[in-house]
């Protein structure tokens, strides 16, 4: 009996980091060098936004699936099947191969170009290299239930080495000493929305799916796995949070040096300046392998959600092969063109999933009006997010909205949306959960 137990505390163990791994991705590897760069003195208060937004709430992602019994599409579709095929769906193909998955080998190709001194604009070797990636991460998605032994065992060793050494001699050998923030907005601020970029809370609710596959695989069964999806889950951000913030200060100590280059190619930057080719080698070895773990977690993700939303019409398998299809396909555009072209999503999907999980982690699956209204305002004023991030994107004259915008409380800050919610699972609460008790009253 001990020996059981000892085996699935030793298996939470693996888990928490392999899902550390899936959470690092090229996204949590490269943003957090970005964000110190641009902050510098003022790193801390950025790490704390940071924190709240990239960590503490996909954290919480865990505790309402946990709290809610249900995967992603089961919290969703309890508000409307409809609604969920739209949210979710949509959400789910931001996550997948619409952009956080070609982010992955993007990301990997900006890098490897920036060692090799390549051009990574030419879209045929940016292609080639995409297929290749893809049918790396296919081999270890194609059974769902093996996705985190496979990352644990193969990804995560070599990961965490190249990482710890990257870190380790990028703040024992600073570049600079730490120069003032190069934004206008307060350090929490720039911390608090940039968290969002990194798409971790979105990403939880749907590596929920295939923790719970993994575990259920090994034997964990009613509270015993709710237990091991949060355990798992607090093993994994806490090893992230540890991440981020050394991260920050890695590009904290970089000072002016290297103000006109970001994510992958500052990094790679940094790492050819402290360790030369060698040292870049080492940096794409960790790269590689982070955007891989991300890849895998994010495309088997995608394909378990739309075969229950399908209800099996479509294929785990099938699925996962479109995913990866049209990932690569998107990565060729390469990184910069797609954070361009994707980034005002981001704000459409990230306050809906917010109040999603807020919901279920106060009502559990009680007050689902409450939880719902705010979930589908959150939802539309997301959509306003990004239309007027589109327009900017088409330089298209938005003062005029952005006036309007800005009058509501928390705009200069990125919350605007918090209010709406508010109301919105206030006029939830009232048209539907209060009715039952009415109804019972009067009866």
């Amino acid at each position: 009996m001990e020996s059981n137990n000892g085996s699935k505390l030793w298996m939470i163990i693996m888990f928490g980091v392999a899902v550390f791994s899936m959470h690092f991705g090229a996204s949590c590897m490269l943003w957090p060098v970005t964000w110190g760069q641009q902050s510098g003195s003022s790193v801390l208060p950025a790490a704390l936004g940071i924190m709240i937004t990239a960590i503490i709430f996909p954290f919480l992602g865990y505790l309402a699936i946990v709290r809610g019994e249900g995967s992603f599409y089961v919290l969703a579709s309890r508000i409307n099947d409809k609604f969920a095929f739209i949210f979710g769906g949509l959400t789910v193909a931001v996550l997948g191969p619409l952009f956080v998955i070609p982010r992955m080998s993007a990301a990997s190709w900006d890098a490897i170009c920036k060692i090799g001194n390549w051009n990574s604009d030419q879209m045929l070797p940016a292609l080639i290299f995409a297929i290749v990636y893809y049918l790396i991460t296919y081999w270890f998605l194609f059974k769902l239930e093996e996705v985190l032994p496979k990352i644990g065992k193969f990804l995560v060793p070599v990961l965490m080495v190249t990482i710890v050494a990257v870190v380790i001699k990028s703040l024992a050998n600073p570049l600079s000493e730490w120069m003032p923030k190069l934004y206008s907005e307060g350090g929490f601020a720039y911390g608090f929305i940039n968290g969002y970029q990194t798409m971790d809370l979105p990403a939880a609710l749907i590596y929920g799916v295939i923790i719970i596959a993994d575990l259920k695989a090994h034997k964990f069964e009613g509270r015993e796995l709710s237990k091991g999806l949060l355990l798992v889950g607090a093993i994994g951000f806490g090893v992230l949070a540890v991440s981020h913030f050394l991260q920050m200060l890695v590009g904290a100590s970089t000072g002016y040096l290297f103000k006109d280059v970001t994510y992958a190619k500052l990094y790679a930057t940094i790492i050819l300046q402290l360790w030369g080719v060698v040292g870049g080698t080492v940096f794409n070895i960790a790269l590689f392998l982070a955007a891989l773990t991300s890849a895998v977690g994010l495309a088997a993700g995608t394909a378990a959600y739309f075969e229950e939303a399908s209800h099996k019409k479509w294929s785990y398998k099938s699925v996962a092969i479109w995913t990866l299809v049209i990932s690569a396909l998107i990565s060729s555009f390469g990184l910069t063109t797609i954070i361009k072209l994707t980034a005002p999503i981001l704000s459409l999907v990230y306050p809906p999933c917010i109040a999603l999980v807020l919901g279920y982690i106060f009502f559990k699956t009680r007050n689902i009006g409450t939880t719902g209204g705010a979930t589908i305002v959150a939802f539309v004023w997301g959509c306003i997010d990004c239309l007027i991030g589109y327009l900017d994107v088409a330089k298209v004259d938005t003062s005029g909205i952005k006036a309007l915008y800005n009058l509501m409380p928390g705009a200069d800050y990125g919350l605007a949306w918090i209010l709406p919610t508010v109301i919105g699972a206030v006029i939830g609460y009232l048209m539907y959960d209060k009715k039952p008790v009415a109804s019972a009253t009067a009866a």
